[in-house]
């Protein structure tokens, strides 16, 4: 198997193929289908990253969010590799562009939330297996945030289906995702009896 350095960046040269329309239309297509899980109605605070690049795009669905009176928070990441947790109750305003591109809320102006306030965290990624295995972006931030949160919180990745693979290099310290949505497959890996009995009776695969 390629090691994780590697199989970045073949998948980060993969993904450039996708136009802005494309990504807006996938993105449009999974996120309608997060709304309607069981985990995701019944959700009080849901944390969602803020896309940038090729990432599927999330901001829509940020707002879409706080029109449904979700309790939103999303990530600043701090300079030794952990992340606060900023309030968010307007979006884009308030939000500015780091070195990396990527939009956050200045920590001097942000509200921060508690990581065990947390039901579901809306979370990126390279590549996912179906068991659950995530390839992230090398950062680590989110498999340190993984180490604090409750087991209760679901961990729930939005995926292009070619990223989909049989096998993903991994290390000991990698959590696995409990749900992963592409625009044509709704994977369980790790999530409740009452969501996948939720799904069979309501599939929209």
């Amino acid at each position: 198997m390629k090691d994780k350095k590697t199989l970045r960046k073949e998948l980060l040269k993969e993904r450039e193929v996708y136009t802005d329309d494309e990504i807006d239309i996938m993105s449009d297509i999974i996120f309608a289908k997060i709304k309607e899980l069981y985990c995701f109605r019944n959700a009080e605070t849901i944390m969602i990253y803020v896309s940038y690049g090729k990432e599927l795009n999330t901001h829509k669905f940020i707002r879409e969010c706080l029109e449904m009176g979700k309790r939103v928070v999303t990530p600043i990441c701090n300079p030794d590799k952990t992340m606060s947790l900023a309030l968010t109750t307007t979006f884009p305003e308030g939000f500015e562009k780091t070195g990396m591109g990527i939009m956050e809320i200045p920590i001097e102006k942000a509200e921060l939330v508690n990581y065990k306030e947390l039901d579901i965290i809306i979370t990126p990624g390279l590549a996912f297996t179906y068991g659950g295995d995530r390839l992230g972006y090398g950062g680590g931030y989110y498999d340190r945030l993984f180490e604090i949160i409750s087991p209760h919180v679901v961990k729930l990745c939005p995926s292009y289906d070619r990223f989909i693979l049989d096998e993903v290099p991994t290390d000991p310290h990698d959590t696995h995702i409990d749900i992963i949505i592409t625009p044509t497959k709704s994977i369980f890996c790790g999530t409740t009896r009452r969501e996948k009995q939720e799904f069979e009776e309501n599939p929209y695969k």
